[in-house]
């Protein structure tokens, strides 16, 4: 089963908590700090367009890659039903694009002031050939001195915490669900596998669907993004904890990188 093929039904509605106002606001924030006249981004794993439109509404040209066809499917249904309020918008409206495709390979026939890659799209680039690939993608449609910001699980922190079993219910008028989450740890690759098992009760019928969808997860150190970096033609310009603007540490599951691309 290829992955989100199920778990993308419900995917807005696991993540309904997640502050997604609070997250574009931070993205934009670190894109202007490092390219004041930015206007254009290309968003490597746009699910669902969350991102991707409240950064529309700030003012950002957006167009997304997403592999994954039923969340492209899903982001045109979004943006007409989303009513989240938004960040106020202190810029004239921008726009909100996306399309199937593999960020590993995908090519868009014109050049990005900036390319995002959020939720640790990068951490599920597991091999060194896929993330390098990947690397390739934001090089490619980047000039010279464009930026590249995305966030990836923080190795120094998976192996201070470890993995752990989670379980998360959420509900909304038409349907209630259980997610379990279990870890499987290859420390020798750097990696951890989450097996997903999901039951979704429709709350009109009863009915019960369960399914299981493995997610493969690499999490980096450092000197990993820094070796990737200049192996594709970047160089780190900063990184710190995602949303905090805080120092990474032992503690920080989460971090995001601004690379710029060499002159």
């Amino acid at each position: 089963m290829s992955l989100f093929s199920q778990y993308s039904a419900y995917y807005d509605l696991l993540y309904q908590d997640k502050d997604y106002n609070a997250e574009a606001d931070y993205v934009a924030r670190r894109i202007r700090q490092a390219l004041p006249d930015g206007k254009t981004i290309l968003e490597l794993g746009s699910g669902t367009g969350r991102h991707g439109r409240l950064l529309a509404e700030m003012g950002f040209d957006v167009h997304g890659i997403e592999r994954s066809a039923e969340m492209v499917m899903l982001a045109g249904v979004a943006g007409d039903e989303m009513n989240t309020p938004s960040a106020p918008n202190t810029r004239s409206p921008g726009s909100f694009t996306c399309e199937v495709g593999d960020v590993r390979s995908a090519r868009v026939s014109r050049r990005f002031d900036a390319v995002a890659s959020l939720f640790h799209v990068v951490s599920y680039q597991t091999t060194n050939a896929d993330v390098l690939a990947t690397f390739k993608t934001a090089s490619e449609h980047l000039d010279a001195g464009g930026i590249f910001f995305f966030d990836v699980w923080h190795g120094p922190s998976v192996v201070a915490q470890k993995p752990e079993l989670r379980v998360k219910r959420m509900e909304d008028s038409k349907v209630k669900i259980i997610r379990i989450a279990e870890p499987v740890w290859n420390s020798e690759v750097n990696r951890i596998t989450v097996a997903y098992t999901i039951l979704a009760t429709d709350k009109a019928t009863g009915n019960v669907t369960e399914f299981t969808e493995d997610h493969p997860m690499r999490y980096y150190f450092p000197l990993e993004i820094d070796l990737l970096s200049q192996a594709s033609g970047f160089k780190i310009e900063s990184s710190e904890e995602w949303l905090t603007g805080l120092p990474p540490s032992d503690s920080t599951w989460g971090v995001t990188y601004l690379l710029r691309k060499n002159q």
